[in-house]
């Protein structure tokens, strides 16, 4: 049975080296950035991560696949984009506490990343979470439901958090579940 990382660097292998447009959700709302240090988790081929080091971030992108890093972390140099990239299966992952201005997680959910997440973001950093929820299944079947949430989960949460946007079920398919919130002060 193939280890997470070899799936991860066979399917970036396959995929173009270029680096793609970064999600739309994070477009759609770029008024909400500012600049400081930004964490990108799972980020794979790091659309999202070049377009928060253009809009003057320095961002940590982190995800399992060294094939997916390795074309990041050339096109960051070629760039010179602010981008270090870290190798690391999130399942193992430590996050510093209060480290961070912005977070963003875009399709990849882990309940133990939760906790470490709301611990890293400063108080008033920005959460951007993006991720299937359940009805992905009704989509493409054989999904792992460990890594769906239900769509009302994000909320729940981060409860802690003021939530600026929620859209529990977004989406042509409503198989997404979104979410955009601040990190109260202490």
């Amino acid at each position: 049975m193939k280890s997470d990382r070899e799936k991860w660097d066979q399917r970036y292998s396959a995929e173009p080296n270029d680096i793609p447009a970064p999600d739309p959700f994070l477009v759609q709302h770029k008024n909400l950035l500012n600049t400081g240090r930004a964490l990108d988790l799972a980020c794979g081929r790091g659309g999202n991560a070049v377009f928060l080091a253009e809009r003057g971030y320095r961002v940590d992108a982190v995800d399992i696949s060294f094939v997916a890093l390795s074309r990041l972390q050339a096109e960051a140099d070629r760039k010179g984009l602010d981008i270090d990239c870290v190798v690391s299966d999130l399942d193992d992952f430590w996050l510093p506490e209060s480290f961070y201005e912005l977070v963003v997680v875009f399709y990849f959910f882990s309940e133990s990343l939760v906790h470490g997440i709301k611990d890293t973001l400063k108080p008033g950093g920005l959460l951007f979470y993006s991720t299937f929820n359940l009805r992905h299944t009704s989509v493409q079947p054989g999904f792992n439901p460990d890594y769906l949430v239900e769509p009302e989960a994000l909320g729940r949460y981060f409860t802690e958090f003021e939530i600026l946007i929620h859209e529990p079920e977004a989406g042509e398919d409503r198989n997404i579940s979104r979410f955009i919130g601040k990190r109260r002060a202490q």
